[in-house]
């Protein structure tokens, strides 16, 4: 069970930690308005957004049970705040005027629920130090700590208003007080498990997973002494079904609909398991296997990530007790997670805190055992966080690297400024990949501006292209190429054979080196800013190509 904090352990924690914090709350709050007014800088904010303004048509239930409900409420409340505010300043004065802006223009929502996760992240953070002190001692606390706020994946990830980060608080929240109550025994601290615990599922049902401990924490009991006896068994399994059923109804309470529209639910959990086990876009290869090799590799940090494995046996070897329910959570998601091919690497996240928690554990005890040898222990801290600063200083440049990025301007914006800048009066534009990674000519324009850019689409077989609103259209004035080395990015041959025959290039615009061989992609995610070889990125989006109709091409 969680030991003491050890003699050896500094009493001025409080300085370190606000440091620590203050790193976490730059990282995550540096870009945080990338990409924007561009709607899907981040694939997924849109159905946040979308889902949370929904509520203000006072229909409470989702209609989409992809994701549970609790972040979307979360954010609906953050939004009424806001349009409060907005009323009082005289930016809204009726809530359809304020319904009326975030049509047009969602900015200011995108960062309300980025800052959200913003927030959650740094939260996370704190409450990583708060385990590591209670489990192992103030170092251990504070230089998980440290390795969290600089651990890239969840740097980045803290930017995007989607429910990951905020789930890996809650997850976190709960261990924190699934830790106390194994040390204390108090109720009150079971209970705050199982209601985060619950919340934590309510945002990302895998997240329910952080049960496991806290019922291991029950049924393990405390330690038997001469004055305190074990539990009985009856009153263990007692605490431990009230603690499920306690969980149950906090995720009930957050996803409320759940119960109500039990069709559409089930028919959402058939559809997620069936897709984690099928592969999204890349096939990569097992879960398991990709998320070792470059989710953790990437997002944390090599050094960082060989410490987290060896803290968590190490700790498991000193104390199986403390050790078993540090590794309850983070092996059983990460067993659960990798059984599929569909491999985000945002999947992985909530293990992260976990992981840098034992590598903090790891790097205490290296420092102890390197000061001893030293014969000056009271040289442990500062060898340790020497130590801790070598072995982050991978993931902490890329986490910098990454927020250096996203602070620029995205290219899908500064190609849609050049195509209105050259061609005030309109053209007709279809563009190849996805939608994520076009160029998007209405976002936040007036409409007497937008309608004069008219998308058409392609259709392969036929070498047509034409206006889904009316099936006419012609060879467009414009075509734009998005490359990436994702699967969305790719260019069929019909369209090369278009524009090789009947258009000319006219602006090429760069955002990666092409040739570069540093560059790590999350293949799964239709995101366009690397794992790995960020130096080789000059700004977010796809390599966009222009080229436009020849004088001699004819429809």
């Amino acid at each position: 069970m969680p030991t003491t904090e050890s003699p050896r352990q500094p009493d001025d924690w409080k300085i370190p930690l606000a440091l620590v914090l203050t790193l976490a709350v730059v990282l995550r709050v540096w870009g945080l308005d990338f990409g924007l007014p561009h709607t899907l800088a981040r694939p997924d904010e849109d159905a946040t957004v979308a889902i949370a303004l929904k509520f203000f048509t006072r229909s409470w239930n989702p209609g989409f049970f992809d994701w549970p409900s609790f972040f979307f409420y979360v954010s609906t409340l953050a939004f009424v705040v806001y349009f409060q505010i907005g009323r009082l300043i005289g930016w809204f004065p009726y809530e359809v005027t304020f319904l009326v802006e975030a049509s047009r223009d969602q900015s200011p929502l995108r960062r309300i629920t980025r800052g959200l996760s913003a927030a959650a992240g740094v939260v996370t953070v704190a409450a990583v130090h708060a385990i590591g002190r209670a489990m192992f001692g103030a170092i251990d606390g504070l230089l998980g700590a440290f390795f969290l706020a600089a651990a890239a994946l969840h740097v980045r990830d803290s930017h995007f208003g989607v429910t990951d980060v905020a789930a890996t608080c809650l997850v976190t929240l709960s261990f924190l007080y699934t830790v106390k109550f194994a040390s204390s025994r108090r109720r009150a601290d079971l209970l705050r498990s199982a209601i985060l615990a619950g919340l934590a599922a309510s945002t990302k049902y895998n997240a329910g997973l952080v049960v496991l401990p806290g019922v291991l924490a029950i049924v393990m009991g405390p330690r038997a002494t001469e004055s305190a006896p074990r539990e009985a068994w009856t009153m263990r399994i007692g605490l431990a079904a009230g603690y499920g059923a306690l969980a149950i109804a906090s995720f009930f309470a957050g996803t409320p609909y759940a119960l109500v529209d039990r069709p559409a639910f089930f028919k959402a959990l058939e559809s997620i398991t069936a897709h984690l086990r099928g592969g999204h876009a890349a096939m990569a290869g097992p879960g398991w296997l990709v998320h070792l090799t470059s989710s953790l590799r990437y997002g944390m940090g090599l050094p960082v990530l060989i410490a987290g494995i060896a803290g968590l046996l190490l700790a498991m070897w000193r104390d199986w007790r403390s050790g078993l329910l540090l590794a309850t959570f983070p092996v059983s998601y990460y067993a659960f997670i990798g059984a599929g091919e569909t491999a985000f690497a945002r999947y992985i996240i909530p293990v992260i805190p976990f992981l840098c928690l034992a590598a903090g554990h790891t790097i205490s005890r290296v420092a102890d055992s390197l000061a001893r040898l030293a014969k000056r222990p009271q040289a442990a801290p500062a060898v340790a966080w020497v130590v801790a600063a070598l072995a982050a200083a991978p993931s902490l440049v890329r986490a910098v690297q990454s927020d250096m990025l996203l602070s620029q301007t995205d290219n899908r914006l500064i190609a849609a400024q050049w195509v209105r800048d050259k061609y005030p009066e309109g053209v007709s534009i279809a563009q190849t990949g996805t939608v994520a990674g076009q160029i998007q000519m209405t976002t936040a324009a007036p409409r007497e501006i937008a309608d004069k850019y008219v998308p058409l689409k392609f259709e392969p077989a036929s070498l047509r292209f034409f206006n889904p609103a009316d099936q006419d259209g012609g060879l467009p004035d414009l075509i734009l190429v998005e490359e990436c080395p994702l699967a969305y990015c790719e260019v069929p041959e019909q369209w090369r054979k278009v524009i090789r025959d009947r258009y000319e290039l006219d602006r090429a615009f760069p955002a990666f080196d092409a040739s570069s061989t540093e560059l790590v992609y999350d293949r799964d995610d239709d995101f366009y800013l690397p794992l790995a070889g960020l130096s080789d990125v000059t700004r977010p989006g796809p390599n966009i190509t222009v080229y436009r109709r020849r004088a001699d091409a004819k429809d």
